[in-house]
């Protein structure tokens, strides 16, 4: 009798689940460094509009968890993965701690600046590789990255009653776009160990130029 590897028996939900769940545990090493970096920066946001400690696990949770759960809810692979994952929560919950025991870290401006880079360039990364192993289209592989990426960020915002940075003058998710791009025609040339590196270092410093030169996108002026 010959048996068929699990995964091939797998409905076609059940196989996205568990091809965006496959490394160390539920999430990988790329998505931990996210979920810190957007922890952090979502509790600081918090603590900054005043919020009970409630209110600050909900904004740190949703900005480090928020794009991961609406890339699986609109791509329809069931109970979203962060979910599954007691180490994401864990995560979550002793940044909100460093942020409360270390809160004056944050009141520098770079600080944040970068962490939210980072946040952002790990996550758009790390969906993007495993949207590639699946096989996605051009257009489903975009989607995937930008929104896993840039998706926390958005909700972050709208809890918090602002602007979201994405809608703002600010190159935010237009740098996770380029990156994701060159990620995606260096794959095949590089191989996927490289296309990653290149990918992390494009989005990172083309978020971190941007800001320190304060290069933003045009504003439509009311006429």
């Amino acid at each position: 009798m010959i048996f068929l590897p699990v995964f091939t028996r797998l409905p076609l939900k059940k196989e996205v689940l568990v091809l965006f769940s496959f490394q160390i545990g539920i999430i990988s090493i790329l998505e931990y460094i996210g979920v810190i970096s957007f922890a952090v920066t979502g509790a600081f946001t918090a603590m900054h509009k005043k919020m009970d400690i409630f209110g600050v696990s909900v904004l740190a949770f949703t900005a480090a968890c928020g794009g991961g759960i609406l890339r699986d809810v609109i791509m329809d692979v069931g109970v979203p993965v962060f979910f599954s994952s007691y180490t994401t929560i864990a995560l979550v919950m002793l940044s909100v701690l460093f942020v409360f025991i270390m809160p004056g870290l944050f009141y520098f401006r770079w600080v944040l600046v970068v962490l939210d880079a980072i946040g952002l360039s790990f996550f758009a990364v790390d969906a993007g590789i495993k949207a590639i192993n699946q096989n996605y289209t051009f257009v489903q592989f975009v989607f995937v990255a930008v929104i896993t990426a840039v998706g926390g960020g958005i909700l972050r915002d709208i809890l918090a009653q602002r602007v979201p940075v994405i809608f703002r003058r600010d190159i935010y998710a237009l740098a996770a776009f380029a990156g994701v791009i060159c990620m995606w025609f260096l794959y095949p040339i590089v191989g996927e160990g490289m296309a990653m590196n290149l990918g992390l270092v494009i989005i990172f410093f083309i978020r971190i130029i941007s800001v320190y030169f304060d290069i933003n996108l045009p504003v439509l002026k009311r006429i």
